[in-house]
């Protein structure tokens, strides 16, 4: 499995849906085009963790240091997340499917049917993944697009197509001001959190592209549908606007779909999780073990989220902090490899449009990570999980830098091969170049 969707579980996850409906409440149409900016700029910076990984731009001969933050980031918060999503899909079943079901018994049942696909599954549970991501995917967009129809006088936008270009923004928003904006652009960068999740199996920013853009159309179309349903006040205040927007859209078969879609989005996800650790894994283990990686880490993890899951964290506020401290390591670590891709491509001789796309997707990935750096709960748990990814990503850091040294010293002997001989070459740059010294301070300048 090459790991092409396990992004887009991720971004289709129930906190990802929740995020982009409160969006649409908080920022009205306007929501829709950050949604943009935040797909953009993923796009890019994918395609600047391509360069840096295969040494085609440095800014520093230790650049893949910075991918042992990212994978640091990942698995932090995919467990604080994974937590989460077990929490909301086992209150679908127990609320809408089976209300004899108890929450917390149907979130077991479906961390076990994730953890025995990946056990007797073949190829790691990629069917199973495939199977639910799709299912999921379409079911979701079944009920968006049959939502998207004129709006009843008094709720939500009253014409077939919300106002994008208006200048009317919800009243809260308004209010709020550069933090509410800011705000809004955390949510939009969010929707798309893990779409580098891809390139650790195949550092291609090509494998990442096809989901950031399916999510964007999934997401663009669930807010529009969203505006023309109900009011922005009641889309920003619920912690539950998919099945909010399902149930006015189709009553109680949209509340049944949205449901199934919970629940399966929740298997791919953590199917997908499981596959990412287990690529990590492969590379501490003997060759002998590699195959046995990815059943290993669903066993470990599983334990993990088991153990959060019966101590109650599913609904802890403390939680939410943690998970602030996770998404501004990871939307952080995205704002340093944008910065180190600005550098090398700057020494390269970049030109002005790469810097000013550089810049731009520092902003709005360093924008985010500082929402949540401003938004502190809980400081001590906070502070400690920032210390324990930054020494996490330090041990994993050594190890990316150790296994992609020989990649970075080939790109670096062909560019050399290029050029032609070292020696030949600076006899050229001496010849270009010529040197004048000044005579009285004996110091050389190279005009």
């Amino acid at each position: 499995m090459s790991g092409l969707f396990t992004s887009l579980a991720v971004m289709m996850s129930p906190r990802g849906l929740a995020a982009a409906g409160n969006g649409a409440g908080l920022g009205g149409a306007a929501f829709i085009a950050l949604l943009v900016l935040a797909a953009f700029a993923s796009i890019i910076t994918a395609r600047n963790m391509e360069s840096l990984g295969t040494g085609k731009v440095r800014a520093t001969k230790a650049d893949s240091f910075v991918f042992g933050f990212l994978d640091s980031a990942r698995l932090f918060t995919l467990t604080l997340l994974a937590v989460s999503w077990l929490g909301i899909a086992g209150y679908a079943i127990n609320e809408i499917f089976f209300l004899w079901f108890p929450n917390l018994g149907a979130s077991f049942l479906i961390l076990t049917l994730a953890v025995i696909a990946c056990i007797i599954a073949d190829e790691n549970g990629a069917d199973v993944f495939t199977i639910s991501m799709t299912l999921g995917f379409c079911a979701f967009l079944y009920v968006v697009v049959m939502a998207v129809q004129p709006a009843d006088s008094g709720a939500g936008y009253p014409t077939v197509i919300p106002q994008m270009l208006s200048l009317n923004l919800p009243d809260g928003l308004v209010a709020a001001g550069g933090l509410g904006w800011l705000h809004l652009l955390f949510i939009a960068v969010f929707a798309f959190v893990g779409f580098d999740i891809p390139l650790a199996f195949e550092n291609r920013a090509a494998r990442a592209i096809p989901a950031i853009l399916f999510a964007l159309v999934a997401f663009a179309v669930f807010c529009w549908s969203a505006l023309l349903l109900d009011t922005p006040d009641k889309l920003a205040e619920t912690t539950v606007p998919h099945f909010q927007v399902a149930k006015l859209g189709l009553g109680e078969l949209g509340n049944y779909l949205m449901g199934g879609t919970v629940v399966l989005v929740t298997l791919a996800g953590l199917l997908g999780f499981f596959m990412l650790a287990g690529k990590r894994m492969e590379s501490i283990l003997a060759e002998d073990y590699r195959a046995y990686a990815t059943k290993g880490a669903a066993v470990l993890i599983a334990l993990v989220l088991g153990g959060l899951l019966a101590t109650g964290w599913a609904g802890e506020e403390a939680l939410e902090s943690l998970l602030a401290a996770g998404l501004c390591f990871w939307f952080g670590t995205y704002a340093l490899i944008d910065l180190l891709h600005l550098i090398g491509s700057r020494r390269a001789g970049g030109g002005l449009i790469s810097l000013v796309l550089g810049l731009l997707v520092l902003l709005v990935h360093g924008g985010a990570a500082a929402y949540c750096a401003l938004h502190i709960e809980f400081p001590a748990h906070f502070y400690y999980s920032l210390g324990g990814m930054t020494v996490a990503g330090i041990v994993f850091g050594i190890g990316c830098y150790i296994q992609n040294k020989p990649i970075i010293d080939a790109a670096v002997e062909a560019e050399k091969s290029e050029l032609g001989d070292d020696e030949d070459f600076d006899k050229e740059l001496e010849e270009a170049v010529p040197d004048t010294e000044d005579e009285a301070l004996k110091i050389v300048d190279y005009k």
